[in-house]
Order: structure tokens, then sequence, then C-alpha cells
């Protein structure tokens, strides 16, 4: 019992994944999506696979301007190589939030006298991007509203997806003004009486320093919007690779936005299974048949694989670097990989 217990979403996660994957390869004819695949235009997959590099740079200025509001002031590099280690352990772990796990852990061993503001950035970071993800996938699909709800299965995942977007609204002005609650001072003597309350007023510390970094905050928003452009510039090009014609572009970028925005919640492995299940009911509105759905889902998790095992070659040679804790006067020690 315990043991189901401790991993009892791990188990849950897991059979939702499988039994999308059932679903999935019980109704695409394999052989039809196998001719997708050899037919492709390779050209146009190196171009969406480019597609994805700006991603991983922007991303990674997002999180030092993040890192800044605390006082931490990591080089560029340094910043760039923690992202692709957890960009490479997103591919393995649960969701595609897993990685953040491991951004923290490395992030605090660089910055050791800062380590929970520096790992509070990781989540900040995370909760931002996908915020600017929701605003950004509500302005798209608004007007495709009487599509995207004219099936019983695309009106339920669309419905979560503006339910998540009302939510994030309402969290984004509630982390806004909430410092001003928590500076009374009875709330203060009642979080000080808290189990743990030292560890408590570290993150009470990180995130009061973190909305007072208003205007750092709505940078970070604003740079997430070309991200999310280029992620849409990602499914088009493969769209061209596989010759798709006449698609409704906005429709589509809508489409492809509510997805990755779904599929980044912890409820599977990595998306794997849901993904290729959303894509083929969604896609079906634009008259894009279930088996050319299905290859266009697996070959967009294939091309982000690439770049998340990519990441492996910067862990496999940070991990070997000696860790030893900065000096209180060094703001960071030098990437390993910059020594190459």
């Amino acid at each position: 019992m315990e043991f189901l217990r401790r991993r009892l979403g791990l188990i849950v996660r897991s059979a939702i994944s499988l039994l999308c994957i059932v679903l999935v390869v019980r109704s695409a004819n394999w052989g039809s999506v196998w001719t997708h695949v050899r037919t492709m235009d390779v050209r146009w997959l190196v171009v969406s696979f480019l597609a994805f590099a700006p991603i991983i740079l922007i991303v990674s200025w997002r999180w030092r301007l993040l890192l800044g509001s605390h006082g931490v002031h990591l080089k560029f590099w340094r910043v760039l190589e923690l992202n692709m280690i957890g960009q490479f352990f997103s591919a393995f772990l649960v969701g595609t939030t897993g990685g953040d796990v491991v951004k923290i852990f490395y992030v605090a061993r660089n910055v050791p006298q800062k380590k929970t503001a520096v790992g509070f950035t990781v989540i900040v970071d995370r909760v931002i991007g996908m915020v600017a993800m929701l605003f950004f996938g509500v302005a798209l699909s608004f007007t495709q509203l009487p599509l995207l709800m004219s099936t019983h299965f695309t009106r339920a995942f669309t419905g979560t997806f503006y339910l998540f977007a009302i939510g994030g609204a309402i969290a984004s002005v509630g982390a806004t003004v909430a410092p001003l609650f928590l500076a009374r001072p009875g709330i203060r003597a009642l979080l000080d009486k808290l189990p743990f309350s030292s560890k408590v007023s570290k993150v009470l510390a990180a995130y009061e320093t973190t909305a007072r970094a208003f205007g750092t905050n709505l940078l970070a928003m604003a740079v997430s919007l070309p991200s999310n452009v280029c992620t849409l510039c990602m499914g088009y090009f493969i769209t061209q690779a596989m010759h798709i014609p006449g698609i409704h572009l906005l429709a589509f970028c809508s489409i492809l936005t509510i997805v990755n925005m779904l599929i980044a919640l912890p409820v599977s492995m990595n998306g794997i299974g849901v993904r290729e299940l959303l894509f083929k009911n969604f896609l079906g509105l634009l008259g894009i048949d279930g088996n050319t759905a299905v290859t266009f889902s697996l070959t967009f998790f294939v091309l982000n694989l690439v770049w998340s095992l990519l990441g492996g070659a910067f862990y496999h040679l940070y991990r070997h670097e000696t860790h030893a804790p900065p000096a209180p006067h060094v703001s960071e020690d030098q990437p390993v990989l910059s020594q190459i």
C-alpha cells in the first residue's frame, strides 16, 4: 500500500498515456502513416528543426531576466547550459515540466547562497511561460471558437484551455497584489507560527522580490511571444514537409497552441499518447485525416525530442565539472562548455 500511495501519481499518468496510445494505435493505419513519413520534404523538416533554436535562446534570456531581479547575474552561456540540461531531462521525466526539477537542483548548486530564490525563479519562469501561452492562445483562438467547439471532444478540451486561461488571469492579478496582504503584521505573525517557518519565510521573501519586479515580469511575458511564434512556425513547416494543402492558418495556430498547453500539464508521461489523440481530433476539424494528424504529431514530438537529446551533450560535460561553491564575491564560475 505504501508503494502504491507514493507512486499513485506516476501510475495514473502512465495509465492515461497507455490508454491514449491504445486508442491511437487501434484507430490509425500505420501503413498510411509510414507513407506520409517516407514522402516528407526533408528540407522543410530541417527548417522546422532549426526553428526551435530561437526558442531555447529566448527562454534562456527570459530566465536570466528573472534571476537578475534577485541580484543573481549569471552569464548567458551558463543559463543556456542549465536550460539545455533541463530540456534533456524533460524528455524522460513526467510531463514537459519535469526538467524544471533538475534545473532547480543545478542552479541551486551554482548559487548556494540564494538557493530558495534561484529555485523559485525556475517555477516563476515556467508559470510566466504558460500564462503567456494561455493569453496567446486565447488571442489566436477567440475568433475560431465556433470551429473549436463543433465536436464534443474538442469542446471539452477547448473549454479546459479557456478555464486555465481565466485561472491564469485571476492568479496573475492575485500574485501581483498578494504582497500587500502578506505585509500585514497579523498575517506575518500567523505565518511565523507555521511548521518550518524559516523555510516558509525564505519562499515568501523570494516571492515578494519577484512580485515587486513588475516591469521585469512584464518584459518576461512579452519576450515569450516570439517563443510562441517560433513554435507555430515549427508546426507550419511540418505541414509543408508533409504537403498538406490549403490549411486554415489561424485555426491551425489556435489548435497547436491549445494542444501544446494541454500536454504541458503533468497528467501524462511527457504527453505521449495524449498529444496524438488531441491532434487527431483537433486537426480533424480542418479536414485533416487521422493518419495525417498522427504523423504530424509524431513528427512534432520527434523534432522536440532531438533538441532534448542534444541537451544530453551539455549534461554529459557539465556533470564532470567540479562544482565547488563560488566564493561570496563571485557571482558564478566559468561554464564548462565555454572552455571548448
